[in-house]
């Protein structure tokens, strides 16, 4: 039993532990990308099919937003996005907020929410939810399993 009340609950501390600084360097990460760019509107021009395939599954098809934006200096500037979406998520003529670094305008990317925040965000509560599953397996543990069943 003590394996059970010790070891496991601190195998499962350390991969809260892990997912919590993952998640906290992927919010670092975006903070930083947010302070040291500048922000324009971009228009998307359209959307970039790409055949995805992973193996041993099906294909799907996935696309990459392709976005133009004026720079400060009134350069205009075409990027694909590294982050694919559904198709019916931008639609030619849309207009989205673009992230770019002033000395280097072509590695531009979409400032949406879930591009900038998502990875953070599933890192961190998925740490969340291990850390209470410990704290709660540790107290079952250690109180013993008996006592809830009366």
């Amino acid at each position: 039993m003590g394996f059970f009340r010790y070891v496991v609950p601190f195998i499962l501390l350390c991969i809260s532990a892990v997912l919590l600084a993952q998640g906290y360097k992927h919010w670092s990460t975006s903070k930083q990308l947010i302070d040291s760019s500048l922000t324009a509107e971009g228009t998307i021009v359209r959307n970039a099919p790409f055949m995805s395939s992973k193996a041993g599954k099906t294909s799907s098809l996935v696309y990459f937003p392709q976005v133009r934006f004026p720079t400060a200096d009134g350069k205009s500037i075409e990027f694909t996005s590294k982050v694919t979406s559904r198709a019916e998520q931008y639609k030619p003529g849309d207009k989205v907020r673009v992230l770019y670094r002033e000395q280097d305008p072509e590695n531009a990317f979409i400032g949406s929410f879930s591009s900038l925040w998502a990875i953070a965000i599933i890192y961190a509560v998925s740490g969340l939810l291990v850390l209470l599953f410990t704290i709660w397996l540790y107290k079952k543990a250690t109180r013993g399993w008996e006592k809830d069943e009366t």
